[in-house]
């Protein structure tokens, strides 16, 4: 008897039920927490977009891009420079030793853009952890001091993003790929507290400069 083919609809609807499933699971342990129980809720994309020090990090990388910039387009001259002398050598033992020189510091020039890559890509790196520590520090202390048991960050938005994004990847598979994310459907914008532990960090780090 032939093997039976599973459609590729069916599937993404198993996968799709098992998330929902995961979720309702998740939302009958969250209704057997005590009545007292204090949670608020904190909007991680806006509270980050609007931090001080986010701002003065993106200053600090930005002047470091400015800088490698800079010195790319002076060691692109340098190598244009090479090129001109080397068109307007005559003698052949002189053009090849040129040639090797300038492709030597071609080899050098790129071996420094991978360097500076990588220090820009450790400095973000660096702005983005001190700022998550940061926030779980801030956020720590403000739970303490209005008592809340739990602070959690809120959903992005209630709309799947579905649009953009790597073209090769199917819509179907985004679609779940965001559900499966999804750890929380509803939260009272009561229980926001995005814009007090913003201030709550502005001020931490004003003080701390």
């Amino acid at each position: 008897m032939p093997a039976m083919r599973t459609s590729p609809f069916v599937v993404a609807g198993l996968l799709a039920a098992s998330f929902l499933v995961g979720g309702f699971a998740a939302s009958a342990q969250v209704g057997k927490a005590p009545a007292n129980t204090k949670v608020a809720t904190v909007n991680l994309g806006a509270l980050i977009e609007k931090l001080q020090e986010k701002a003065e990090w993106e200053i600090k990388l930005r002047n470091l891009q400015a800088q490698i910039m800079d010195e790319v387009k002076a060691r692109k001259s340098q190598l244009e420079e090479m090129t001109t002398q080397i068109n307007a050598i005559a003698d052949a033992d002189k053009k090849l030793e040129a040639m090797e020189k300038a492709h030597l510091t071609k080899l050098e020039t790129e071996q420094w853009a991978m360097m500076k890559e990588r220090e820009l890509d450790r400095e973000a790196s660096l702005m983005w952890r001190q700022i998550y520590k940061h926030i779980r520090e801030e956020a720590a202390k403000l739970a303490e001091t209005k008592g809340y048991d739990y602070v959690i960050v809120a959903e992005p938005g209630d709309e799947l993003q579905l649009a953009g994004g790597d073209a090769r990847v199917p819509l179907t598979q985004r679609a779940l790929d965001q559900i499966g994310r999804r750890r929380m459907l509803y939260s009272s914008p009561a229980h926001d507290i995005t814009e007090e532990l913003r201030t709550r960090m502005d001020n931490a780090y004003a003080i701390g400069q």
